[in-house]
């Protein structure tokens, strides 16, 4: 009977490992074509956000070739202006985009991809140039895939943590934008469109090529007539070795348990063999669905917080995207003395809702990026870097808000990230205005804390409506927000509570409805 115990828990612990295992395998593989997904769309609306700019730029008829000019110097690509009467000395490839561009409205992008000289992959966007109601030529614009490819991992999240990168391959197997940290790939498939595979993949490090097991996910893009894949590439071995490791323990504990057991078998009588196996088991079962209901909670906070920093990245990303052709047609519809006169407070109205959503953009990706970038920390000036702050905040407050000022000459060392208190404090700033819509007083008070010497003190407060007593205590908590809508995105308090806490201080509140806000925070003085 004991042996046959002893094989039932030996049956059942190789079961429950296998599927835990596949369950893991299976969750990683979801969370990596997920990311996958979501990264190349980003990359291809960063593409056609790109063409979009190129036709924003040189739709309507150009008076002079300095308009052209003008235009190529706004776009901020390498491009040029090709006259109608050059084509003729193009090469064949380039005069296949100039028809291209000439049968389309807009701005089209296409292939071929060429390998510039500097080493670098280039696709092309084209689009044809009207004066004096004609078409005079073409501009041709060059998209450095690498210059793309950057912003994508500084907007995005291409670079990627845990070993994972990301690499863009064309059709036929040429790695055209080269991720973070990535080892140049001898094989690398695909059978579908999209996908995560499990394979063996030839890697070279140091001119040796190694045989490794990877865990990828693949997503194909178009571009113009061009197909590119996308692939996210995470070490299959690191995924499985955590789990290998508990089984080993697990081995261990099982196999001392079973020599306590026979050593019983020998010392005690059957009736109480019997009673402390039951207690022993009973014991076991209640731990092992402990431990189980912990691992769930863990894996359940961590997946919704992976999967809220993606999403709201993404679509920052893509909201950013969309927004560029529509702040640079609100500039022109200024610039526009015509149309400006007509509509003076439509165009006043989109250029604000512009600024608005461009706000709404940098917040959200500001709380995407929390534990995502890399934190440098640095000793600095803190008075200083108030006073710059403060510079700042004086160019923003409307005229009905008054500013008083208490900052201390003397020079306190904090550490932290470069930059950080002038985040915190405009963001303090932005929220009191909301509460001084009719005018008010902006006090803003920083020096030594009357605490303790070894603290140094920011104060703001303001004269609005102040905080009601049952929502205080969610103003820290992300996405809350009192405003109405539109007007906030409630990120801005969290941000400011997360770089205080970087800084190793503190933040509370103090407030009284129709009297005002203060905000205290401390900081610790490092000299």
């Amino acid at each position: 009977m004991t042996a046959a115990g002893v094989a039932a828990l030996f049956g059942i612990a190789v079961f429950s490992y296998q599927d835990v295992r596949r369950s893991i395998v299976l969750n990683e593989q979801e969370s990596l074509r997920s990311l996958a997904q979501v990264n190349a769309k980003s990359l291809q609306s960063s593409l056609e956000a790109k063409a979009n700019l190129l036709y924003a730029v040189f739709s309507g008829g150009m008076r002079k070739e300095e308009d052209i000019e003008t235009g190529l110097l706004r776009l901020r690509e390498k491009g040029s202006y090709i006259p109608i009467e050059e084509l003729k000395e193009l090469r064949d490839w380039e005069h296949r985009l100039c028809e291209r561009a000439g049968e389309s409205p807009g701005a089209v992008i296409t292939g071929p991809v060429r390998k510039s000289e500097e080493g670098y992959y280039i696709l092309y966007m084209t689009k044809a140039v009207g004066m004096g109601g004609r078409i005079s030529g073409y501009v041709m614009a060059e998209l450095n895939l690498d210059e793309i490819y950057a912003q994508e991992q500084a907007l995005s999240g291409l670079w990627l943590e845990n070993g994972r990168y990301c690499i863009v391959k064309g059709a036929d197997g040429t790695t055209v934008m080269p991720g973070k940290d990535a080892k140049e790939e001898i094989s690398l498939t695909h059978m579908d469109r999209n996908g995560c595979t499990i394979e063996w993949v030839y890697e070279t490090e140091s001119g040796t090529p190694t045989r490794t097991r990877k865990l990828v996910a693949y997503e194909a893009l178009e571009i113009g007539e061009e197909e590119f894949y996308l692939y996210i590439i995470e070490d299959y071995e690191q995924i499985i070795e955590p789990i290998e490791q508990i089984a080993f323990y697990f081995c261990l504990l099982g196999t001392a348990a079973i020599l306590c057991a026979a050593a019983l078998i020998y010392k005690i009588t059957e009736q109480r063999k019997k009673e402390e196996l039951l207690v022993r088991e009973l014991q076991h079962e209640k731990t092992l669905n402990e431990t189980m209901r912990q691992q769930e909670g863990l894996m359940q906070r961590y997946n919704h917080s992976k999967t809220m920093s993606v999403l709201t990245g993404s679509i920052a990303h893509e909201f950013n995207n969309l927004m560029t052709p529509i702040v640079l047609y609100a500039d022109l519809l200024e610039e526009n003395e015509t149309v400006f006169n007509e509509m003076p407070e439509e165009v006043t109205e989109l250029k604000s809702a512009a600024g608005r959503c461009e706000e709404l953009a940098r917040q959200l990706l500001s709380y995407s990026r929390q534990g995502r970038a890399e934190k440098v920390y640095t000793e600095y000036d803190a008075a200083l870097a108030i006073q710059e702050a403060v510079n700042i905040v004086k160019k923003l407050l409307p005229k009905e808000v008054k500013l008083r000022e208490n900052l201390s000459r003397n020079s306190y060392y904090i550490r932290g990230q470069a930059g950080a208190l002038n985040q915190i404090l405009l963001n303090l700033t932005t929220n009191a205005l909301h509460a001084m819509k009719e005018g008010g007083m902006l006090r803003i008070q920083f020096g030594l804390s009357v605490d303790d010497e070894k603290t140094v003190r920011l104060v703001v407060e303001d004269s609005g409506t102040g905080i009601p007593a049952d929502i205080r205590q969610q103003v820290f908590h992300p996405f809350f927000t009192t405003k109405e809508g539109g007007e906030g995105t409630g990120i801005g308090l969290t941000v400011v509570k997360r770089l205080t806490e970087e800084h190793g201080g503190s933040i509370r509140v103090k407030t009284e409805e129709g009297k005002g806000t203060m905000f205290i925070l401390d900081f610790p003085r490092v000299r």
